[in-house]
């Protein structure tokens, strides 16, 4: 495969004056400044043409020739959308990227790859060492995609930082949910212990992302078509955020997401599911500078009103829906986040999901979100 010829292709495709638009539109968002022209949004993806085979590139289950392959030829396929899109290359979304570097064991079921909790015991937290990222586990097997990717694109494609889950959902992989939660109240230092091995993991480990893209690393991987300027920080997951109390968050988890903020100048927070419950405390993470939430499982009106004050908001929707909130088309989801941005005179990302839509109806609507996305009118 002549990956260098792909590459050509993208940069024809995607001319500095494109990127540069995009970028300002983006870093303006960023930087709590209002866009030059319209509210950024990008297309996450478009529907698979009809003769192409569905390829999961998420679960470790290709070789890095292909997974490289088939993002290049998805760059390329997309650049017939006119939105906020900077290309970029992501090593992938694994569960057990940091646990298995511990010893952590993956499993395959229902076409994902979980990571099985490795903890049965309070005081297993204190037999942990410090394994090396760039030798064990999955880990090392996405360093070493990031630096297969670097050297077969010559360095032109920037690299989308790992999925990476936060101090509390890496505690949570590896000891187990429930169990975790019950040693927040029987354990609680074993509990802190912990978060602590894995607040300094994260950091670690993504500084080490870094280092093998070479500088070049997109701090940003919800979702990972996502453009961030590193002076925003660095994301992570935390979908706990949508099951732990108000009364455990401001001990167990916000203060570990205020030393990755310290690390990096700053930290997105991306959660599935309701976390209105906590959305004052979320607002109240000393570093917060964007969140990540589906519009289909958190109110949007509420979060605008509780985080808009406060960080960046990227709003996206999904098939999932909590709380009665209502199924959303892509015009729908544009149309609500253009609505509650205005009222609030806050600015955001929003993403355009290809949920229900073929691929003839997303190109089409494209125009469309344009005209929906512009600073002034309805």
């Amino acid at each position: 495969m002549d990956f260098m010829k792909m590459v050509a292709e993208v940069e024809r495709l995607y001319p500095v004056e494109r990127l540069e638009r995009a970028k300002a539109r983006l870093r303006a968002v960023w930087e709590r400044r209002m866009p030059p022209d319209r509210m950024p949004f990008v297309y996450i993806g478009l529907p698979a043409p009809p003769d192409k085979e569905a390829f999961d590139m998420w679960d470790g289950i290709c070789s890095n020739e292909r997974l490289l392959e088939e993002q290049l030829e998805t760059i390329i396929d997309r650049a017939q959308v006119d939105d906020d899109y900077v290309p970029s290359l992501s090593p992938g979304c694994r569960q057990g990227t940091i646990p298995t570097a511990y010893g952590a064991i993956e499993q395959r079921s229902a076409d994902h790859t979980w990571v099985l909790p490795m903890l049965r015991d309070p005081k297993d937290v204190y037999d942990l060492g410090h394994p090396d990222f760039t030798r064990e586990g999955v880990a090392a097997e996405l360093i070493d995609r990031v630096r297969f990717f670097r050297a077969a694109t010559q360095g032109r494609v920037p690299i989308q930082m790992a999925d990476m889950q936060g101090p509390l959902d890496l505690a949570s992989n590896m000891w187990g949910t429930e169990p975790l939660m019950m040693a927040m109240y029987t354990d609680p230092d074993a509990v802190h212990h912990l978060l602590q091995l894995m607040t300094d993991a994260f950091i670690e480990y993504v500084r080490l992302l870094d280092e093998a893209a070479e500088g070049d690393m997109v701090p940003i991987h919800c979702m990972p078509v996502n453009w961030m300027p590193k002076s925003a920080g660095v994301a992570l997951s935390e979908d706990l955020l949508a099951v732990i109390s108000p009364r455990l968050y401001p001990t167990f988890a916000r203060p570990y997401n205020e030393q990755v903020a310290d690390a990096f100048g700053g930290v997105v927070i991306h959660s599935c599911g309701s976390v209105e419950h906590n959305l004052m405390l979320l607002a109240g993470t000393r570093g917060l500078t964007g969140v990540n939430f589906s519009a289909t499982e958190t109110a949007l009106p509420v979060l605008v009103d509780r985080v808009g004050g406060k960080a960046v908001i990227i709003s996206h929707y999904g098939d999932v829906r909590c709380n009665d909130l209502p199924k959303l088309t892509p015009e729908e989801h544009v149309r609500l986040c253009m609505r509650e941005f205005r009222r609030a005179g806050a600015s955001g990302i929003i993403l355009v999901m290809p949920l229900g839509v073929e691929r003839d109806e997303m190109l089409a609507m494209n125009p469309l979100v344009k005209q929906l996305t512009q600073m002034s009118g309805a």
